[in-house]
């Protein structure tokens, strides 16, 4: 497949924020067979753009080990980290429910930071993001959505500035099995 990610020039788009739910990229990726190296999707986005900060959204169980070293390295490199505790719920037929996201987190730092980029990069394509999607637009910014097919829906596609598919940063960020 062409390097369709060529087709934009980062340097456009002024200051860039990346915003990371990174439930919806895990799950987006494990259905291609595809694992993320973080670290090069930060170097592309320094190297290509005028990089203001990336942000990451997670949510994590405390006894994790593995989570806690991906998130310690992460912070150590510069991503603004956002970590949540899962809840876990039981339920009357003693199931447990295991329930975090960090789709409020999220929002409101995109909305508090507007002042501090020019184009917002989502990597979601969680419908509920439309609506913010919309009001940072109306504040004079920019929006750029990456998804992959399955796991984006059409108010995402429909709501930002441009869209662009994840295959699309392939071997830019190292999307490997």
């Amino acid at each position: 497949m062409a390097n369709n990610n060529q087709q934009i020039n980062w340097q456009n788009y002024g200051r860039i924020a990346v915003f990371i739910d990174v439930a919806n990229v895990v799950y987006s990726l494990k259905d291609l067979g595809w694992r993320i190296d973080y670290k090069k999707l930060q170097q592309y986005f320094k190297n290509h753009s005028k990089l203001a900060d990336i942000y990451f959204y997670y949510s994590t169980n405390k006894e994790n080990v593995g989570q806690a070293n991906l998130l310690e390295m992460l912070a150590r490199k510069g991503f603004k980290m956002v970590v949540k505790e899962v809840k876990i719920i039981k339920l009357k037929n003693g199931e447990q429910l295991f329930k975090g996201n960090c789709d409020v987190e999220l929002t409101i730092d995109m909305i508090d930071l507007i002042p501090a980029y020019d184009t917002a990069v989502l990597l979601s394509g969680d419908s509920d993001f439309a609506p913010l999607i919309k009001y940072v637009q109306k504040h004079g910014k920019k929006v750029i959505a990456i998804s992959t097919r399955n796991h984006v829906s059409k108010e995402i596609i429909s709501a930002s500035d441009k869209f662009m598919w994840f295959n699309w940063f392939k071997n830019d960020w190292n999307l490997t099995a």
